[in-house]
């Protein structure tokens, strides 16, 4: 998963999975709250002595009686129910007194009110001053039935539903904000812990690598598993790493071809100079005293000469393929042509030193390729000439054969000789490379000639290679030219 998804997908949950929680919380916290409310009412509702609440109260307790025995059980409810809120009992069945618990202060709030009130009226409720009186009345049986409730030290309480409400609900919302900063707090932590860890470990692992780069070691790999951003990252350093291992390694190896080159050169030099400087001192000190030797002193160094131009010549070829800097003419023209004309000229060339050559086409004539005809004859002539050279067989057969594939085209160059070792064919186009480690005849070549060939041919585009098959077989691919016909 990239990482902008997972840092969007983390975003959203730190949004919704706090208020799925806190509403969940809030909802759960609810009824707890609400009971508290519930309990507070009740027992306002036990200690309140509002009047009208003790009528409606009484006269509820009054619809149970059915008859006289009933109000034994009537008036003990009552006085239990009466007896919170400071109020007492007077029971009258039929204008008798049958139950009864006020007090002197009760009597005395009653002689102020007038037993013509207290006894003789209907239902009432009256409030005054200190004295709360309350009286339900109703017939049984053709009996009057008084129940009287009085409070003389009556204290009116009202209770403040919006103040309760108010303290329950900030009560409330305490706990439940207290409960989401808890929630989105762990939330939080949860989840940029996921994030981090996900993080941190390939930073960790990049940081690993340029430590191992710095240090110089392109050995280790980056081993990290994952489709994010950081996957690709860690893809790309990797293919970074091998490039620049690669790089390394063909730098290494240029610098050993370089040195390689260098002692080359001294030595195939060197040998020519000797020669030349034994020759001259032959010639200064008398040795050669006669014109027969002088003759053939002076040949020698003449040839040696020759040896060093020729020397000197492929070098600064080699030199200029190397940089880059040949100017090649190329020339577009049929494969088939091209070929033939070299084996023409090679026919020719090579006439009369023991060399039998031979060519197969097997390339359709319209097949074209881009060719600097005289470079690629250098290489051609080469490859012949190094069949020669290295052939210790009294004749030589040289087979010379063209194909074609989808994209390219093929020169193959075989010989009847006994080949080359599996393990100089590696070696075979690096310049001064001749299969021969003590060097005792370089007038048989520079042994840059097959460098300057691979030279030649990637130039073109091209490969070279080399391999074994009843003798040494040089394989050139070139591309060909493909021509895009527009329908006019």
């Amino acid at each position: 998963m990239k990482i902008k998804k997972r840092l969007t997908i983390s975003n959203i949950l730190m949004l919704i999975i706090p208020l799925v929680l806190i509403f969940g919380v809030a909802s759960a916290m609810k009824e707890p709250f609400m009971k508290i409310y519930d309990k507070k009412n009740e027992e306002f509702k036990l200690k309140d002595p509002y009047a009208y609440a003790i009528q409606d109260k009484l006269r509820f307790e009054m619809d149970k009686i059915i008859r006289k025995e009933d109000l034994n059980d009537f008036i003990v409810e009552v006085q239990k129910f009466l007896e919170p809120k400071g109020y007492n009992l007077i029971v009258t069945y039929d204008g008798e007194i049958v139950s009864s618990d006020i007090t002197d202060e009760d009597r005395k709030a009653i002689s102020q009110i007038g037993d013509d009130v207290v006894f003789k009226s209907n239902s009432l409720v009256l409030e005054m001053n200190s004295t709360c009186f309350v009286k339900n009345s109703f017939k049984k049986d053709n009996k009057v039935i008084n129940v009287i409730a009085i409070n003389s030290s009556y204290v009116p309480v009202r209770f403040n539903m919006r103040d309760e409400m108010k303290n329950v609900m900030f009560g409330y919302i305490g706990v439940v904000f207290l409960i989401s900063i808890i929630i989105i707090t762990i939330t939080n932590v949860i989840l940029s812990s996921k994030i981090y860890k996900k993080l941190i470990k390939p930073l960790e692992l990049l940081s690993y690598g340029s430590e191992q780069i710095k240090d110089g070691n392109l050995d280790f790999e980056m081993n990290y598993e994952s489709d994010d951003e950081f996957g690709q990252v860690c893809s790309d350093f990797n293919d970074m790493r091998l490039r620049l291992k690669d790089s390394v390694e063909k730098q290494l190896k240029f610098e050993e071809n370089r040195k390689q080159l260098v002692a080359g050169i001294s030595h195939d030099l060197r040998t020519p100079l000797t020669a030349i400087k034994g020759y001259v001192e032959g010639l200064r000190d008398g040795i050669a005293n006669t014109p027969e030797k002088q003759f053939k002193y002076l040949n020698t160094i003449y040839t040696k000469a020759c040896d060093m131009d020729v020397l000197v010549d492929s070098l600064f070829l080699f030199s200029k393929l190397d940089t880059g800097s040949f100017p090649f003419k190329f020339n577009v023209m049929s494969a088939s042509y091209y070929i033939e004309s070299f084996y023409n000229i090679a026919k020719s060339e090579f006439y009369g030193k023991n060399i039998d050559i031979c060519f197969e086409n097997k390339c359709s004539n319209l097949t074209k390729i881009k060719v600097d005809f005289q470079e690629m004859n250098r290489v051609l002539f080469n490859i012949v000439e190094n069949s020669i050279k290295y052939n210790n067989n009294i004749l030589v057969k040289t087979k010379i054969l063209l194909y074609e594939t989808d994209d390219s085209v093929v020169i193959e160059v075989s010989d009847n000789g006994k080949g080359v070792l599996d393990e100089e064919l590696k070696n075979l186009f690096v310049g001064f490379y001749r299969g021969d480690t003590s060097r005792t005849n370089p007038s048989e070549g520079s042994g840059l000639g097959l460098a300057i060939a691979k030279r030649i041919v990637e130039d073109h585009g091209g490969k070279i290679s080399a391999y074994n098959m009843n003798g040494l077989i040089i394989k050139i691919i070139l591309p060909k030219v493909i021509k895009v016909h527009e329908n006019k």
